[in-house]
């Protein structure tokens, strides 16, 4: 009788554990029902900007643990394809987050300067660089408008390459900035005491004299 109890309590404890999993897992995915991007319009580029993502950073966070937890379950069994297609769900979703958020900041850096027609100019291949991340930006964030649901617009490993070629293109962008403007102060010293900012305000308004002085 004693082992048909054990056995009994073996059995029921592992189905417990089961059950867990899958209610995990299906709670999981109710979590991201309704969790939507926030886009506002960025200054008059007719274009946006993503905000407010510290809920779906804390909930991916949240979910990043539970589904290692899981991982490392000796019940995971039968849904392990399921945990980890999830997981990989999971980790595309907080990859193109991470990617968007470094390509926005560089972005929102460099629209004001090279929306100048002299900076452009001056800099031909840096301005075509910013060109193509400038449309693919434009085009992610109008898409992100018409899907704006968290999960399904950020699943995309499409999505993540595009924002890792913008990425890599705005470092060289930012290099060849940062080159040109130390050109500039070796030509004159007095730039030296500017900052960066200044010394692209006076160089994007070369042809107002009044401005530069």
């Amino acid at each position: 009788m004693k082992s048909i109890e054990l056995l009994i309590t073996i059995v029921s404890e592992a189905a417990s554990k089961v059950y867990n999993i899958v209610q995990t897992l299906d709670n999981m995915l109710t979590d991201w029902t309704g969790m939507e991007l926030q886009i506002f319009p960025y200054r008059d580029t007719g274009t946006g900007v993503l905000k407010g993502v510290d809920e779906i950073q804390a909930i991916l966070d949240e979910h990043v643990t539970m589904t290692q937890a899981m991982q490392f379950s000796a019940f995971k069994g039968p849904f392990e394809e399921r945990i980890e297609t999830w997981n990989h769900k999971l980790y595309v979703i907080s990859e193109v987050l991470d990617a968007w958020l470094e390509v926005q900041r560089n972005w929102m850096y460099l629209q004001p300067i090279f929306e100048s027609p002299d900076i452009n100019k001056q800099l031909p291949t840096e301005g075509k660089k910013f060109a193509t991340v400038d449309k693919n930006w434009k085009q992610s964030i109008s898409s992100a408008k018409n899907n704006s649901l968290a999960m399904e617009f950020c699943d995309n490993e499409k999505l993540l390459e595009r924002f890792k070629d913008g990425k890599v293109l705005l470092d060289q962008v930012q290099k060849g900035l940062n080159d040109y403007l130390e050109t500039k102060r070796g030509v004159f010293a007095r730039f030296y005491f500017l900052s960066n900012d200044d010394l692209l305000s006076i160089l994007s308004e070369s042809k107002d004299v009044l401005r530069v002085q």
